[in-house]
């Protein structure tokens, strides 16, 4: 009988933390430091589960329909990947997009236009991203890692039988095969995960409201693009580590915020001037 250590549970129960705990500790610091409404927050949950969740599922099972995976080479499914993957990114900017822009049709057109807006959209948005993919798969493994540290692997498997049996049987060997390295590397993809999505949000966030910048929101498009080439990279088996997938997400992910961040800056002090200029909202400007 397998076994799964202490180090690997720690770090599976850290995984389903993190991803609770994070994005509502990243909504309140959002909504102090820079006076951000909770609208955007919900609004970016939403367009997650309606663009990213929803509707990229229904594409991919359309796909699955008629396209059979089992035979392919490395070579079609890095590009089988890349294109469903691609397809899934331009459904999550395109959501962000159509999503922000109810922001902007505000009756009051400042209300939203600030740059903390834009950070709690991302993070309500990279925040349920996390939460449906890392945190519920973390859950999952510790229900199943508890089964095999209680010696009940034998006795839960013997009441199944064919597909479940053969799927909850995959579950332990993954538990009991991988090591605790692996599911850290789980969570730090996650974390890219939302760092990336604010960043791009942010960009989203500046190609509806500045003036002349729809040009950002093609640039947060490519940019999704290039974050999801090596997980294609590993999917296609050219490269197996997972850390691979994991170091450069990470870094590219930090790169998109801080650039981000940057032209999101930007874009507020013109629209506070713009604001100044007209005479309006002086008193709720927040630089800071």
């Amino acid at each position: 009988m397998g076994s799964i250590s202490n180090g690997t549970i720690s770090v599976i129960l850290v995984g389903v933390s993190y991803s609770l705990v994070l994005p509502l500790l990243l909504c309140v610091i959002f909504k102090k430091r820079f006076k951000a409404h909770l609208k955007p927050f919900f609004l970016g949950m939403l367009a997650y589960v309606a663009f990213s969740f929803c509707l990229v599922n229904l594409v991919n099972g359309l796909l699955l329909m008629f396209v059979d995976t089992s035979g392919f080479s490395s070579a079609l499914i890095f590009i089988y990947s890349l294109c469903t993957q691609t397809i899934g990114a331009l459904l999550a900017q395109s959501g962000k997009y159509y999503t922000i822009k109810i922001l902007k049709n505000d009756a009051n057109p400042n209300k939203y236009a600030m740059r903390g807006d834009a950070l709690e959209f991302g993070a309500g948005f990279g925040g349920l991203e996390a939460i449906m993919t890392v945190g519920i798969s973390m859950a999952s493994y510790f229900s199943y890692a508890a089964i095999i540290s209680g010696g009940q692997m034998e006795q839960f498997l013997s009441g199944l039988a064919g597909t479940d049996l053969e799927n909850v049987q995959g579950i332990f060997d993954l538990l009991m095969n991988s090591s605790t390295g692996d599911f850290l590397a789980i969570i730090i993809q996650g974390l890219a995960m939302i760092l990336f999505q604010i960043g791009s949000s942010l960009l989203v966030f500046r190609a509806i409201f500045g003036a002349n910048d729809k040009a950002y929101f093609r640039l947060a498009l490519i940019f999704h693009i290039i974050m999801i080439v090596p997980g294609c990279i590993t999917n296609a088996g050219f490269i197996k580590s997972i850390w691979f997938e994991t170091i450069t997400t990470f870094v590219f992910s930090v790169a998109v915020l801080i650039y981000s961040y940057d032209k999101i800056k930007e874009y507020e002090k013109q629209h506070v001037k713009d604001m100044i200029n007209t005479g309006k909202g002086k008193k709720t400007i927040h630089l800071k």
